[in-house]
């Protein structure tokens, strides 16, 4: 990072205290227009929240056949320098350009990172991760679990495994614990009124319905017209914090139905910890 741009990143941090910005949002690959107007729609409007990380799920980073590498190109496009990815655990997926795996691009260096298996889906061949990863910021360390959970609607159950299982490696490596700095972001395919949902309310903040009560916040919704299967609109996509943070913002991004970054709209979220 050039001298100029490292002093005008440092004057974004508060003394006292740690600062994050991020989005988590659900690519779709490299299908539905990504390079005929999608591509550019993601990166002017990420560009413009001045992010620390950005979350991916449904993103392609893979060589022949397909040659062409989104986290690799994403993270050039948006100068965020580091970036990690967990793959799918199924040939399937992998291979698809829709799916590939989830994906963290950040700013700041990463001091350790893990691909979590997660209990298998119930319909085809339906094998979740989750990324785990610990960063090493200017004013300390923080904690991001990433994931994308089953889709089908009537998967509640598999959902709720799923999360269970990866808050069990969360408290496995500490990030339950008072002062860790944790962050549970991605496309959960889940409702609010799911035990999945619940169980994470129990420990953690939803940084979007604690800043908007009364809204929806519908990131999966038919006003997209990206959006092409048979489903209710709904809120799918979510970013969790500890309860120590404050969340000076959270709202759903990259919403705009004429320029349509995906079929999922994504979720922004500021949240600062104070280190005294």
């Amino acid at each position: 990072m050039r001298r100029a741009e490292a002093a005008g990143w440092a004057g974004r941090y508060t003394r006292g205290m740690m600062d994050v910005r991020l989005v988590t949002i659900n690519l779709s690959g490299v299908s539905d227009g990504w390079f005929e107007g999608r591509r550019e729609a993601l990166v002017s409007g990420l560009r413009a929240l001045e992010l620390d990380l950005v979350c991916l799920q449904e993103v392609a980073s893979r060589g022949s056949p397909y040659p062409y590498d989104q986290v690799e190109d994403l993270t050039e496009r948006l100068e965020l320098p580091f970036a990690c990815f967990s793959p799918y655990g199924n040939p399937e997926e992998i291979e698809s350009r829709e799916r590939g795996g989830v994906a963290i691009v950040s700013r700041w260096p990463f001091r350790m990172v893990e691909t979590l298996p997660l209990p298998p889906g119930k319909v085809g061949p339906d094998a979740r991760v989750a990324s785990l990863v610990s960063f090493t910021h200017p004013h300390g360390e923080f904690h991001v679990l990433a994931t994308h959970l089953s889709w089908p609607l009537d998967a509640s159950a598999v959902r709720s495994e799923q999360l269970r299982y990866a808050m069990a490696r969360v408290c496995d490596l500490g990030w339950d614990q008072p002062g860790a700095r944790f962050i549970l972001a991605g496309d959960l395919n889940a409702v609010e009124s799911e035990p999945g949902i619940a169980h994470l309310t129990e420990h953690l903040q939803d940084a979007y319905r604690g800043r908007h009560p009364d809204l929806p916040g519908l990131t999966w919704t038919h006003e997209n017209p990206l959006v092409w299967y048979d489903a209710p609109d709904r809120r799918v996509d979510y970013l969790f914090v500890d309860r120590a943070a404050e969340v000076v913002a959270a709202d759903v991004v990259l919403c705009d139905p004429e320029c349509p970054a995906s079929d999922h709209y994504g979720v922004f979220g500021h949240f600062r910890w104070n280190l005294a």
